[in-house]
């Protein structure tokens, strides 16, 4: 079981595993089970857990790995991956490991050079008089001009609260100061923070502001990708594992998110997707361990020869000569290659299962702009005091 909520996860499945299985596995027999992704996935992956029956082989997440560890339903792949020789493909073994030493879930590596960015049509700006924001105070002004211009200024995918757990959150506090978002990430400090709050307090300006297309808290990835790509939407809010499909579009290109403080640097900080936790597992109770490792080798090699394909950072080598860049993934590349400060995401690293649904859900209510930030900081402060994820 794996996700498939996005066009790149799609994509993987259809043209590199399904087609590369029957020569890699002649004498195995694979279901597929669709995972969805968010709180589909999460669901799904619950009652697997409680039954005590995994999916041989499934797709493993930071919000719901904590329970499936304590109730010994996954493996420490680092024996088998070692003894394979499968560890020393990748560039960074190291980053694969969780604190407590061992491995628990393989990817391609691209996870690493995931980051949220602002994608835009440029014939879009130049039609509103608008131009690229450099301050969070202009990022409003330019929303403005292109309303005015009856187009919508952002859109992002709001539903089930995906883009405020994922990266708006963070990226709102980490614009004015980035210190404080890494002590939240490491729970050095709390929600009560004044730069979490001011951060929180961006968020519901930016509903209050108009920034957002309408409906934003029930806007799906699907549909807010197509807001975008259909030229309805300025700007997409998107992590850059959409990259490789947006550099196929004539005329859109990125930015950082800009400054709310001098103490952030848009060319020095970045947040991360990364997490050693991400990628394919195996359930500990799996009646064939040895074929359910390899599988699970082969998927995280599927997902390098893909990303490889469409030009994307991996970490995992495939053994294939490095193809030339498309000029937006060079850009990227230099851009984030040249960070000084890189913030692992909140939501991979920071988050047990409880707490990871209860920021969906105030993050839905928050993009309504009809729930306070107030009342968000309240209920989250009472969440993470309560959250397992650092004990």
């Amino acid at each position: 079981m794996t996700l498939t909520t996005d066009e790149n996860r799609n994509n993987i499945m259809d043209q590199f595993i399904k087609p590369n299985l029957a020569e890699a596995f002649p004498n195995l027999e694979v279901e597929f089970e669709p995972g969805g992704g968010g709180e589909d996935m999460a669901n799904k992956i619950k009652t697997y857990n409680a039954s005590g029956d995994m999916p041989d082989v499934f797709w493993n997440d930071a919000g719901f790995f904590t329970s499936l560890n304590q109730a010994g339903n996954i493996m420490d792949l680092k024996p088998h991956i070692t003894e394979s020789g499968f560890l020393n493909k990748y560039k960074v073994p190291e980053a694969l490991e969780h604190f407590d030493g061992k491995i628990y879930s393989i990817a391609s590596g691209a996870d690493t050079y995931f980051t949220p960015v602002i994608f835009y049509h440029k014939d879009l700006f130049e039609q509103a008089g608008a131009e690229v924001p450099q301050t969070f105070d202009e990022l409003i002004e330019v929303s403005k001009k292109l309303k005015d211009n009856g187009i919508v200024p952002v859109a992002t995918p709001g539903k089930d609260g995906w883009a405020p757990k994922l990266f708006m959150l963070q990226q709102m506090v980490q614009i004015e100061d980035p210190e404080a978002m890494s002590k939240l990430v490491t729970n050095e400090t709390d929600f009560n923070d004044p730069a979490v709050v001011a951060g929180v307090e961006r968020m519901e300006r930016l509903v209050k502001e108009g920034v957002f297309a309408d409906g934003i808290a029930n806007l799906d990835y699907g549909p807010a990708m197509e807001m975008f790509t259909s030229k309805r939407s300025a700007m997409l809010w998107m992590f850059t594992w959409e990259l490789p499909n947006m550099a196929k579009i004539e005329g859109v290109d990125f930015f950082p998110f800009p400054s709310a403080g001098p103490a952030y640097d848009q060319n020095k900080v970045v947040q991360f997707w990364g997490s050693p936790l991400n990628g394919y597992a195996v359930s500990a109770k799996t009646a064939h361990p040895d074929e359910a490792v390899q599988l699970a080798e082969f998927l995280a090699m599927q997902d390098a020869l893909y990303f490889e394909s469409v030009g994307s950072a991996i970490a995992l080598e495939t053994g294939n000569t490095a193809s030339d860049l498309d000029p937006l993934m060079e850009k990227f590349l230099t851009w984030y290659n040249g960070a000084e400060v890189m913030i692992p995401s909140m939501a991979l690293n920071s988050l047990d299962a409880r707490m990871s649904s209860e920021m969906s859900t105030q993050g839905a209510r928050l993009l309504t702009g009809e729930y306070p930030a107030a009342d968000f900081i309240k209920v989250m402060n009472q969440e993470w005091e309560a959250n397992t994820w650092f004990d």
